[in-house]
C-alpha cells in the first residue's frame, strides 16, 4: 500500500470521526434565532406577561430548545413562583398594618351615669361581654357577663330597630352636683357612631328611652353575678380555716408548703388532701365557713 493510499484513508478516517463528532453536539447547540426567543418567552414569564403554561409550549415548539426549554421554564417558574410569593407577602404585611380591629374591644353600646354619690357605666362589647363598673368614684365594683351568639344577634336586632333621629336635642330637666348625668354611646355594625348626653330625671324620647332600657337590662345581667359567693379578694389564709370549695365540700388550712406558696387543706367531708397555691385560692374555693380565733 503507498504512502498517499494510507494517508487518504487517514483523511477518510478523520473526517468520519468529525463528522460523528459533529453531528453528536449538534443537537445541543441552539441556532441564535431559537435562543433569542426562548430568553425572551423567559423573560416575559418572569415579568408576569405571559403565563408559563404558554411560555413551554412556545418554547417546546422548536426541536432543538426542547431540552434546553425545560431547564428555562423550570427557572422562569421558580422565578414567577418567587414574585408570586413576595406579593402574598406584601399583600400580609398591608393587612396587618391596616387589622381591623378585634370584636372584643369595639364598643357598641355604653352607658355611664356618674353624680358626686358614684358611677355606674355597662358596655356591650362587640363579641358579647358585658362590662359593669359600679359604686364611689375610684372604688367601684367591676363585673362580667356574656351573651350567647343568639343573645347578642337579637341584642343588636333591638337596638338597630329604634329611631333615635329626634334625640339630637334634648330639653334639660333637674340638674345639680347630686343629679346623675348620663353619657350614652351607640356604635352598631355598619353604622356610625352616636353620642348622647342627659340628665337621669331628663324627659327622654321614646327610641332613646328604649336604648337606655337595653343597657339597663345588660347591667342587670351583671349585677347578678355580684351575689356570688367568692373568697374575700385580699384573702389570706390561716391555720384552722374551713373553706366551701366550689363543689361544697368543706376543707380544712391543715399547713403550708416549706416556700409558703402552697396551702395544704384536709377534707372534712371527705378524705381528700389537697394542695393549692395561694395565687389559686379564691379559683378553687368560693367563701369561709369558720375561721379560728
Amino acid at each position: 500500500m503507498s504512502a498517499a493510499a494510507t494517508g487518504t484513508e487517514r483523511g477518510a478516517v478523520g473526517e468520519m470521526r468529525a463528522s460523528a463528532t459533529s453531528s453528536r453536539r449538534a443537537p445541543e447547540r441552539l441556532p441564535a434565532a431559537a435562543a433569542v426567543a426562548v430568553a425572551a418567552l423567559a423573560l416575559a414569564v418572569v415579568a408576569g406577561d405571559a403565563a408559563p403554561t404558554t411560555a413551554w409550549a412556545q418554547q417546546a415548539s422548536s426541536p432543538f430548545a426542547a431540552s434546553g426549554a425545560q431547564g428555562g421554564s423550570a427557572s422562569g417558574a421558580g422565578a414567577a413562583g418567587a414574585g408570586t410569593s413576595g406579593a402574598g407577602a406584601g399583600t400580609s404585611e398591608a393587612g396587618a398594618s391596616g387589622a381591623v380591629p378585634s370584636n372584643r374591644s369595639i364598643e357598641v353600646l355604653r352607658l355611664d351615669c356618674a353624680s358626686r354619690l358614684g358611677r355606674r357605666e355597662v358596655t356591650l362589647f362587640g363579641n358579647g361581654t358585658i362590662r359593669l363598673r359600679d359604686g364611689p368614684i375610684g372604688k367601684e365594683w367591676m363585673g362580667l357577663a356574656e351573651l350567647g351568639p343568639d343573645e347578642l344577634q337579637g341584642t343588636l336586632r333591638r337596638l338597630a330597630e329604634e329611631d333615635l333621629s329626634d334625640a339630637s336635642h334634648l330639653p334639660q330637666g333637674v340638674v345639680g352636683e347630686w343629679v346623675e348625668k348620663c353619657d350614652l354611646a351607640l356604635a352598631l355594625p355598619g353604622g356610625k357612631r352616636q353620642k348622647f348626653f342627659y340628665g337621669r330625671y331628663d324627659t327622654l324620647p321614646l327610641g332613646l328611652f328604649r336604648v337606655q332600657r337595653v343597657a339597663e337590662e345588660l347591667a342587670a345581667k351583671v349585677a347578678l353575678l355580684r351575689d356570688v359567693e367568692a373568697l374575700p379578694e385580699r384573702y389570706e389564709p390561716r391555720l384552722g380555716d374551713v373553706l366551701k370549695r366550689t363543689d361544697g365540700m368543706r376543707y380544712r388550712v391543715a399547713n403550708f408548703t416549706s416556700d409558703r406558696k402552697g396551702v395544704e387543706l384536709d377534707g372534712l367531708d371527705q378524705p381528700l388532701h389537697l394542695i393549692v397555691l395561694k395565687e389559686q385560692m379564691r379559683m378553687e374555693f368560693v367563701g369561709i365557713v369558720s375561721r379560728e380565733r
